[in-house]
């Protein structure tokens, strides 16, 4: 129970050290109203191009899209802040566990991407007058938890980057776009050419994308254990090479003397 409360409070703590957005004024600049038009945008594109059929599903999926700020940037954040105060090398040399310290720092983001995601699927489906069964909701939120924590993982590797280059927000915003491409959030994935379909089953959030839209528009519940567990071991995977990331840089400053590896 010790170690619980001692994972909160690391989470806790290390969120609000890092991210100058809890000012409520930049928080909402940020976190909810540039993510709101986004999803205002595509939701009217998409509602145009399909003349409206399926559109219940394109929202459900743009607004779980809407996680990237918190899944990339935010957990990207984790260790560029760190760097650029000058503290991540005592972070490296604390004999805290380092598994447990970059998952409790994650722990946040996840949150944070599910509470935005949350919040532009209301505003979404309250704009565009659409329903959703009550039966729904404990799925779609489901997978969205497991999406959103495969993409904090994909975040985190990301974010590992930054000891070796301090050009992290040009990476961090190829990779958006890149989520937001194969994950097929705005069209359906069977148009991309078949490399690219291949590619996104190691991108996260395709499959999240993938099931919202079947929940949602066909009521189809049947591939969501097989998807999320899959879905899942990616973001295991993508956690643990962070990890062996993070190691082989703690290596590197031993051997070079500094955390500046670039």
């Amino acid at each position: 129970m010790d170690g619980l409360f001692r994972f909160g409070r690391q989470c806790i703590l290390s969120y609000r050290a890092l991210f100058g957005w809890l000012d409520p004024k930049v928080y909402m600049l940020v976190m909810v109203l540039s993510p709101l038009s986004q999803l205002l945008f595509f939701g009217v594109l998409v509602n145009h191009v399909y003349d409206g059929e399926g559109l219940a599903g394109y929202i459900g999926a743009n607004a779980l899209i809407l996680c990237v700020l918190s899944s990339v940037f935010g957990i990207m954040s984790v260790i560029t802040s760190d760097r650029r105060m000058g503290t991540l090398q005592l972070v490296m040399a604390s004999p805290v566990n380092k598994a447990g310290l970059f998952l409790s720092r994650s722990l946040a983001h996840v949150l944070n991407g599910l509470f935005t995601s949350i919040l532009g699927f209301t505003f979404g489906f309250l704009v565009f007058q659409i329903t959703l069964p009550v039966e729904a909701l404990l799925p779609l939120f489901s997978v969205w938890v497991v999406s959103i924590f495969s993409a904090c993982g994909l975040g985190l590797i990301i974010g590992c980057f930054c000891l070796w280059t301090p050009s992290m927000h040009l990476i961090a915003n190829l990779l958006a776009s890149t989520l937001l491409l194969l994950s097929g959030a705005n069209y359906p994935q069977s148009i991309m050419p078949a490399w690219l379909i291949s590619l996104s089953d190691f991108v996260p959030l395709t499959r999240g994308v993938g099931l919202t839209k079947q929940i949602i528009n066909e009521g189809n519940y049947s591939a969501i254990v097989p998807q999320l567990s899959a879905e899942l071991l990616l973001g295991i995977c993508f956690f643990f090479i962070s990890l062996l990331f993070i190691k082989y840089a703690e290596y590197l400053s031993q051997v070079k003397g500094t955390m500046e590896l670039d």
